[in-house]
């Protein structure tokens, strides 16, 4: 079969299209035909010094398709069922994945929405509410509102009956859209680098409830000061880096939580606990169109390359996908 291989060369990283051998599915797995593979900004950084090395050999971690083969023992599925899941290696014509975290493609949603859906929407309903706790009428400040995480915050937050949705961006025209969505607050940061007084601002000087940031290293003291007394700040993402300084005083002034989340350190059966969260209390969601992934360009899978580099110029609104 076709895929996309990480490969070393004299400039570091890089991917090449290759013919290798189908995958055979183990116990608990299926096999599914790919139908389209969406990029991750993950994708980008396995080979940066703050993600750990992982022995990736096909790229891509999440997909939509049909399922083709089973393993032994499955039973939540059968062959010609439609599938959406978190699987390394999704950048290929065939990918195995474990039943358990394997969900199903509601007949409404089209296989190229269903690949965007898997990491955004399931790293969001985690992070607002596992992570998060939000209640209903209460205010949320999603950072990197453009991304396909914080476009599935916006539309998840709205489901749950959030008060204020406020969303931080360095382009606030790309984020105009996102109003259909449900966001109602758009801080921008390239006109307010100290966003907490906008925050505040907008929330009549009482900060927000609830912080989603995908930031990190360079903004928690601003996270800080635009949080509500009791205000939760869940951190599941560091494009700004790893490391930064933390006012322990504010921090236990306003009894603020700071939660990091990540599927990475996150075993089997907890990944399988997070899926059928988000299809007890959002599939209906998913199924009547209410939750529904922008997708901002498709590329052919030949074109992965091309297609990442089009993630890192930062031009883009929502998801980007493989069509293999």
């Amino acid at each position: 079969m076709k895929a996309v291989v990480v490969v070393d060369s004299p400039q570091g990283k890089t991917l090449q299209v290759r013919e290798v051998a189908a995958p055979v599915p183990g116990p608990g797995q299926v096999l599914v035909h790919v139908h389209a593979a969406a990029l991750n900004r993950s994708d980008l950084s396995r080979t940066q010094k703050h993600y750990a090395p992982r022995p990736v050999h096909i790229a891509g971690n999440e997909m939509s398709g049909e399922v083709i083969a089973l393993g032994p023992g499955v039973t939540r599925f059968a062959p010609g069922d439609r599938v959406m899941a978190l699987a390394d290696g999704s950048y290929a014509e065939q990918v195995c994945v474990d039943e358990d975290v394997a969900l199903r493609v509601p007949d409404a949603l089209p296989l190229l929405d269903a690949a965007a859906v898997p990491v955004s929407y399931l790293t969001a309903h985690d992070a607002l509410r596992s992570a998060g706790h939000l209640a209903g009428g209460e205010s949320v400040l999603i950072h990197s509102v453009t991304s396909g995480v914080g476009i599935a915050a916006v539309q998840i937050a709205r489901v749950l009956g959030a008060g204020l949705v406020m969303g931080s961006t360095r382009r606030a025209d790309r984020a105009e859209p996102l109003r259909a969505h449900g966001l109602q607050e758009i801080v921008d940061l390239a006109r307010a680098p100290d966003f907490s007084r906008a925050v505040l601002e907008k929330t009549g000087g009482q900060g927000t409830a609830l912080i989603l940031d995908a930031i990190g290293g360079g903004v928690l003291a601003q996270n800080l000061a635009a949080a509500a007394v009791r205000g939760r700040i869940v951190v599941l993402g560091m494009l700004g880096g790893t490391e930064d300084t933390l006012d322990l005083n504010l921090l236990a002034l306003r009894r603020l939580q700071l939660i990091g989340v990540s599927f990475r350190s996150r075993s089997l059966a907890e990944r399988a606990q997070v899926c059928r969260r988000f299809e007890a209390e959002l599939g209906p969601r998913l199924a009547d169109g209410t939750l529904r992934p922008v997708i901002s360009r498709t590329f052919p899978l030949d074109e992965a390359l091309q297609a990442q580099e089009f993630m890192r110029g930062n031009l883009h609104l929502g998801k980007i996908v493989l069509l293999p």
